[in-house]
This record gives structure tokens, sequence and C-alpha cells, in this order.
């Protein structure tokens, strides 16, 4: 893989820019008593993965719809509950220890912008600049992004294609001159597939499933050599 290649790099956010194993633990024993809200949370995205609403309002409505019994709640709720607590606990989490951005972030960042490659995160959470403040990458890192995106933004969830395509027409850039990091092949992986772009999976502490093997496999310190030609 060369990255002078590609013309522009979609980065997802959580397990690849730092390393997320652990967290939904971490942020149940903050929290206990909202063990039903955070379960119906994650079951609700693993059920709708993959699904285009066409609109951000779209997903969102079926998404509290679809969480809101699982938590014992009113749709109303869990959508208050979701966005003015459950993604302020999620950047509170980030700011310990086990939850850091991984070295070279802003290097890699500055790399590729200076060799004229447009950068973007993809995260299926909202509040990226926020989150990614609270792991630890810097506002200088985040200023050589040229969008930040989420399912909340998208309307659709990962591995849409649709998601994916907008970001590279945002970009100004074909899909196939794209390549997107990510932790999860199932949904990073087989997005870039679904879009003929190239993919590069990022290993975290808790191995996750592999769909194909025609792609990159590498820890994020190998990755961050690479791009920075130290390999």
């Amino acid at each position: 893989m060369s990255i002078k290649d590609f013309k522009a790099v979609i980065f997802d956010f959580d397990g690849t820019l730092y390393d997320n194993t652990g967290i939904a633990k971490a942020m149940l024993l903050g929290n206990p008593f909202r063990f039903f809200y955070m379960k119906a949370e994650r079951n609700t995205r693993r059920a709708l993965k993959g699904r285009d609403f066409d609109t951000p309002q779209n997903f969102k409505d079926e998404y509290y719809k679809r969480a809101a019994p699982q938590a014992f709640c009113k749709p109303e709720k869990f959508a208050y509950w979701y966005e003015k607590r459950y993604l302020r606990r999620m950047a509170r989490t980030l700011s310990k220890k086990q939850f850091r951005a991984h070295p070279k972030v802003y290097e890699v960042f500055k790399k590729l912008s200076d060799q004229g490659i447009k950068i973007a995160l993809y995260s299926d959470y909202n509040d990226i600049k926020e989150r990614a403040l609270s792991c630890g990458i810097s506002q200088e890192a985040l200023d050589l992004c040229q969008g930040f995106y989420s399912s909340e933004t998208m309307g659709c969830l990962k591995p849409a294609p649709r998601g994916f395509l907008q970001i590279a027409a945002n970009l100004g850039t074909r899909p196939k001159d794209c390549l997107v990091v990510g932790d999860r092949d199932d949904t990073d992986g087989f997005g870039a597939r679904l879009t003929e772009m190239q993919f590069v999976q990022i290993r975290t502490r808790r191995p996750k499933e592999v769909l194909s093997f025609n792609h990159p496999i590498m820890s994020w310190e190998d990755f961050a050599a690479e791009i920075l030609g130290k390999k």
C-alpha cells in the first residue's frame, strides 16, 4: 500500500484512533442505573446496521422508536437521554487513561495533509470533535480534517454505501481514490468494498471479525510508521 495512490483518507474514530476495547463496560460502571438504556442503544444499532434512512431525521425517528421499548420509556425520553446524557458520558469516559488516543495521530494527519491528501472522520456516533478532544487528539489534528460525519448526520449506519459515497463527493474525490481506515471489517471494510474504496484494518486488543483477507491488517503503530516513512 502506498499512501500516494490516494487523494483522501476516511478514518473511523472509535476503535481506530483509540482502542475502544471495554468502553461499554466502563460507561455502564459509571452509571449502572441506565443499564437498560445502554443495552437498548447497542441492540438497536446492531439491528439497524447497514440500513439507510435517506435523511438524518428519519434515522433518528426509527432509532429512538425501536430503542425506547427496550429501555421501558417513550421515544422522546430516550432521545433526550441519548443526546443530552449518553454522548456526554461517552466523552467523559474517553478521558480515562485506557482510552487515550493512539500516539502520532497529529503526525499522521499532518503528513497526509502535507501531501495534499484530504482527511475525514466517519464515526457511528455524533459529537466527534468533542469526543476526540476528550481522548487526547489535539485541536491542531482536528483542524487538518475536512469533514466530520456520523450516523446521525448521514442518516444511515455503516456499511450502507451512501455514507461513504457522500463523504467522497464532499471531499471532491472519486471513491476509488479513497482509503478507509477502520477497526471493523463488517462495517468499515464492507462499506469500503461496496464503494470500491480500499481498506486498512486496525487491530484492537479485542479481535474483530474479518470477512475478507484482501486488505492489510495492522496495528496503529505500524500504520503510523508506514505513513510517516519509518518502516
